[in-house]
């Protein structure tokens, strides 16, 4: 049975409340799961780029009254892709959200891979190769913390972030694969799901689970896309619905996960808790029961 299951804080959930931060806490401990992912943006504790340490001890009090393991969720603007001074902004609060996952004694900081920028220099290689750079210089102050940076495949293949990591050649830059995520772009495009899935879990050290229709939102107006209740409604977009309220298959993956014997941490990533809040306790029997031969 997998023990390293977690779950993640949700940004915009939390929205600076530490009293609901708390609360979170109080209904993930009782539910069972081993982590949490924490969101330094949700938790104030990064203004103007920089380090809030009184937030932060206020935040390493409250944690250490539970037992969780930590990953940090990075906010989802930064793109080491970008050039001039959105990438030398989108660097400095990587550089101290690491900071902040050492204060906490958290392992991972979770990095979406950046995307290539309109507007910028028609020189993707040149775009792709920054990225490469910036992870290497954060991989080296990660490593310095005994912190691991896992980059995330958004809207691209998780083949594709692989070979980012394989030119990054750091020990310290390793790969998160998002299934929801990964489905959604294997729909779009062709790709083979479980193929990707393989791939991923031979290099992964945490996968994010959730579930969508693989639904993009190229065929939808405005009005349903930018308002969460109608998304639901067409069953469009990057959900991160519990497990088995989507199309994606996890028995296949989940049978995958078991051959391929992944050790790392499994996160649940369900973002709308008042809409799901009676579905976490579902979701984390699922994935406890992964390697029980009933369940793949």
């Amino acid at each position: 049975m997998i023990k390293r299951i977690g779950v993640n804080i949700d940004t915009t959930r939390v929205n600076g409340s530490l009293k609901r931060f708390r609360e979170e806490l109080e209904f993930f401990e009782n539910i069972g799961f081993d982590y949490v992912e924490l969101p330094p943006a949700g938790l104030d504790v990064i203004y103007h780029r920089e380090f809030r340490a009184k937030q932060a001890e206020r935040i390493r009090n409250i944690l250490s009254e539970f037992s969780f393991g930590l990953t940090v969720h990075c906010p989802d603007p930064i793109n080491l892709k970008n050039e001039g001074i959105d990438y030398e902004r989108g660097f400095q609060v990587l550089k101290t959200t690491i900071e902040f996952a050492a204060y906490t004694g958290a392992e991972i900081v979770v990095y979406h891979l950046g995307s290539f920028g309109y507007g910028q220099s028609t020189n993707l290689h040149e775009q792709y190769l920054k990225e490469i750079g910036a992870l290497r210089k954060l991989g080296d102050l990660a490593e310095k913390n005994g912190i691991k940076i896992a980059v995330e495949n958004t809207s691209q293949a998780v083949s594709d972030v692989i070979g980012a990591l394989n030119e990054a050649k750091h020990d310290s830059v390793s790969l998160l694969m998002d299934i929801g995520h990964l489905y959604l772009y294997c729909k779009q495009t062709g790709k083979d799901f479980l193929e990707e899935i393989e791939a991923g879990l031979e290099h992964a050290v945490e996968l994010h689970v959730h579930d969508n229709f693989g639904e993009g939102e190229f065929n939808y107006s405005k009005e349903i896309i930018t308002h969460e209740p109608f998304r639901f409604t067409y069953g469009v977009g990057d959900l991160h619905l519990p497990l088995g309220q989507g199309s994606i298959p996890y028995p296949e993956i989940f049978k995958l996960v078991k051959e391929k014997d992944f050790t790392g941490i499994i996160t649940l990533e369900i973002n709308s808790k008042d809409r799901f809040e009676e579905d976490y306790i579902e979701s984390l029997k699922i994935l406890r029961g992964i390697y029980r031969e009933e369940n793949v």
